[in-house]
């Protein structure tokens, strides 16, 4: 289909993003930034 390849970057992103494996690297790394931001704002939170 030509359609297909004029598909807007977003939509060629998220297409993308679906096929990540929660066993990549770059998973992992996220889900550790995420959980060490939520850890500094409980620590901060705790100091008011």
């Amino acid at each position: 289909m030509a359609l297909r390849e004029h598909r807007p970057d977003a939509a060629v992103a998220a297409s993308k993003a679906e096929t990540v494996q929660t066993g990549s690297p770059a998973y992992w790394v996220c889900v550790a930034l995420l959980l060490a931001t939520v850890a500094l704002a409980a620590r901060i939170a705790s100091l008011w």
